[in-house]
């Protein structure tokens, strides 16, 4: 949902508000919910024609936290990038928008070249901490490679196909 244009509804005693979700996660286990507030709804807008998306994730199996994964949300006109959110997950405390990732698509004609500069811009986003699932650059590494294939299923979606795509198992 961090790749959609996600709008997060809340109510308490002071009324009804809107967060958008890229303002609703504020750290790890916290919210902009105050103290009183609930959540009432969760609102995603659909993407425009021309958009597809892919969310991948590297888990060693089912039941587990993946060690890292990749969401990408983009819309083409015609070849040509015209929009794009990349989200990485799993790779720092909260999921990461790899903004220069991002830009380096925008504008873009999407080809090996261009998606292999957006998974390294991707690389340099991520912030992982080592543990039982992996070294941090051992992270690095999952988020380059989940990164292009999310990119190439999105793409592929976005002109009409239909791709199975889902989490990769060790």
């Amino acid at each position: 949902m961090s790749t959609l244009d996600t709008a997060v509804h809340c109510l308490g005693p002071g009324g009804a508000r809107t967060v958008h979700l890229k303002d609703f996660i504020k750290d790890a286990y916290t919210t902009a919910l105050d103290d009183d507030e609930l959540v009432t709804e969760v609102e995603v807008k659909i993407p425009p024609k021309g958009s597809g998306g892919a969310y991948l994730a590297f888990k060693r199996s089912a039941p587990v936290y993946p060690s890292a994964s990749a969401a990408v949300q983009l819309t083409l006109e015609s070849d040509v990038c015209h929009d794009v959110a990349i989200a990485l997950g799993c790779v720092g405390l909260t999921p990461i928008r790899a903004t220069e990732a991002e830009a380096s698509l925008r504008g873009r004609i999407l080809n090996d070249k261009t998606i292999a500069t957006a998974a390294e811009a991707a690389r340099a986003a991520a912030d992982p901490q080592p543990d039982m699932r992996g070294s941090a650059e051992y992270k690095r590494q999952l988020v380059v490679a989940l990164v292009k294939r999310a990119i190439q299923i999105a793409v592929r979606r976005a002109r009409g196909e239909e791709v199975e795509g889902a989490h990769l198992y060790a």
